[in-house]
């Protein structure tokens, strides 16, 4: 950053401020690049602007944006409220380097129960809500989902198979056998007890486990005094069951309907956020987050921004928010969670002694997970090292993109690269290629397709420090000539190769000369190169796999006249498979909705002509 840059800079943004309104709303910091830089809101957008304007209160990196400065675009609001959620809402989107961002983009998974149809179904879901289903969560990851899954399985035994093996199943499947659902598909169970355990399943998950063990313990003594004993001891075992839950939640939290904590911790400029779910009563898990934080900032602002960015992609909040410090402009906050969800949403410090002791131990797990990633982050700062040492590579290794094709016989062809650097894999940053013109046979081909359009192609910002190509000296050929092509000179090369006996612990490594570099099968650094090739290797296979998995689906059923995406998903969500709707009869076709005779007509015609 020059002098210079940062005096024009500071030109561009009192010119530019002085057309601004006096209005609250958003704004974007944009490069003559047209890169944006930063988005912030205002309650007053030209004062806030203008503050860019005085360099006594800009700190070295705020100097360094103001003097890439080009131009300023901004968006007026209703309130600053309203600002504050667009902002969320762009951050999210245009992922500016100056702001505070949330690395870890994923939405977090439920336990959907589909009312929708006669027979309910419980299974774990992620993505759009549908209208008429029941939705318990978020919970912290998948792990925590198939956990409760298999829980209530054990005690609520409804099924979970699909619409179409509930109507075409002869016998019970395996879950019945291991007492995990009561076989509906073959009428070993009426209607009303079938919605007895449904009922029960729903007061459960919403907290209410007295009314439930009361229900379950009348159906036990009925059964008992009814000499059916063997059928009330199973009661008896689910009674149980429930017990041993309630006692291994926290007690004392269990005095909380709704709420989410967050507890945030720093080790110098690294932070770790701390995020624990709780819904009616129960300890849905929890999740560590680490924001990338490009600025000098302090504990509250940043816990500010996050909370909301977090609720900008995940749209249940509840109703009470726990911090473990005070925030910057919690009352604004307030208010925008506030539009978001159409309710009232308090944020607050813990008080009461078992909201404490969730937040320390929330803090506690906080400080342990960013000691140990700070711990991974130097080991692998030592990798790169080694990696630039034993290559003979000309500069510091932080940014690493490996490189693999997939195709099945010389058909739909992909290549695919993965990125990593000191913080592990960026697997948001992870790219596909449909090859286009080379032959699916041709790996060199392939390679110098993939590696052309990655490297000619504007979109990608920045250029990786090193490449690493699954392959051996003829990869490496094709890397080289690639990089001369296009006069790249600052990215280093290197190959993985299987070596003659083609298994694992004989890989052969090359330096950008094509010399080989010799690593043991017992060196550290040996697996770190391994791990990034297998990563590599796993993404382009699964790629694969899921554009041909795609293609063939596409390829049967888009020829059927009046099937569009909507129908289509319905058919596979109801049949589970498209061989299940191949086989399908015209009056089970009737079943999934939005077919009617016609289409089903028409779908029962063509599979039979094929």
């Amino acid at each position: 950053m020059s002098l210079l840059n940062l005096e024009r800079g500071i030109k561009n943004i009192k010119k530019i401020a002085s057309n601004l309104p006096f209005n609250s709303g958003v704004y974007k910091m944009i490069s003559s690049k047209n890169e944006v830089l930063y988005v912030g809101k205002a309650k007053n957008l030209n004062k806030r602007v203008k503050s860019y304007s005085n360099p006594m209160k800009l700190n070295y990196r705020l100097q360094k944006m103001v003097s890439l400065i080009e131009k300023v675009d901004f968006i007026i609001t209703k309130n600053e409220a309203y600002a504050l959620l667009l902002e969320a809402s762009l951050i999210k989107e245009l992922k500016p380097k100056f702001n505070i961002l949330l690395k870890d983009d994923k939405t977090y998974p439920y336990i959907t129960l589909r009312k929708s149809h006669k027979w309910c179904q419980i299974k774990k879901h992620r993505g759009k809500k549908i209208v008429g289903d029941r939705y318990y969560g978020p919970f912290a990851s998948v792990y925590h989902v198939n956990n409760t899954l298999d829980t209530l399985q054990k005690i609520f035994p409804i099924r979970t198979c699909t619409d179409h093996e509930i109507e075409n199943r002869k016998r019970p499947c395996v879950q019945y056998e291991i007492k995990r659902c009561t076989a509906p598909c073959t009428k070993l169970i009426n209607i009303t007890d079938y919605n007895k355990i449904v009922e029960n399943l729903e007061s459960f998950l919403l907290g209410k486990e007295n009314k439930v063990l009361k229900n379950l313990m009348v159906e036990m003594h009925s059964l008992s005094e009814s000499l059916h004993y063997e059928k009330a001891a199973t009661f008896r075992d689910k009674i149980r069951s429930l017990e041993k839950i309630n006692q291994s939640n926290n007690k004392e939290s269990n005095n909380l309907i709704s709420a989410d904590f967050f507890c945030i911790t720093n080790i110098k400029n690294m932070f770790a956020i701390e995020i624990i779910f709780f819904r009616n009563g129960k300890n849905f898990g929890s999740n560590t987050h680490y924001p990338y934080v490009y600025r000098e900032v302090d504990s509250k602002s940043l816990l500010s921004k996050f909370i909301a960015q977090f609720y900008n992609k995940n749209e249940n909040i509840p109703r009470k928010i726990f911090i473990s410090c005070d925030i910057k402009e919690k009352k604004l906050l307030q208010e925008a969670l506030q539009i978001k969800n159409n309710n009232k949403v308090e944020i607050k410090l813990a008080t009461t002694s078992s909201n404490i002791k969730i937040i320390t131990e929330g803090m506690k797990t906080a400080k342990i997970n960013l000691a140990n990633k700070i711990s991974n982050q130097s080991n692998i700062k030592e990798f790169h090292n080694q990696i630039q040492y034993r290559f003979k590579l000309s500069k510091n290794i932080r940014k690493i993109e490996v490189y693999d094709n997939s195709h099945f016989s010389g058909k739909e062809a992909i290549g695919s690269f993965i990125v990593a650097n000191e913080n592990g894999f960026l697997r948001e940053e992870y790219r596909k290629f449909n090859i286009k013109e080379a032959s699916s046979n041709d790996d060199y081909g392939m390679m110098k397709e993939v590696l052309t359009r990655r490297f000619n192609i504007q979109k990608f910002k920045s250029f990786p420090d090193l490449v690493i190509v699954d392959g051996g000296l003829g990869q490496l050929s094709v890397a080289k000539s690639v990089f001369k092509e296009l006069k790249i000179e600052t990215v280093c090369i290197i190959a993985i190769s299987k070596g003659k006996i083609r298994n694992a612990s004989n890989e052969i490594f090359y330096n950008i000369s094509g010399e080989k570099v010799y690593l043991k099968s017992s060196e550290p650094l040996f697996y770190y190169m391994l791990r990034l090739r297998d990563e590599a290797h796993r993404f382009a296979i699964t790629t694969h796999r899921n554009k041909r998995n795609k293609n063939i689906f596409k390829s049967e059923i888009d020829n059927i006249e009046n099937i569009g995406p909507k129908r289509k998903k319905n058919l596979i969500l109801y049949f589970g498979s498209l061989e299940g709707i191949k086989k399908a009869e015209i009056n089970q076709l009737l079943k999934v909705p939005g077919i009617n005779k016609n289409v089903a007509v028409s779908i029962y015609n063509y599979f039979k002509a094929t």
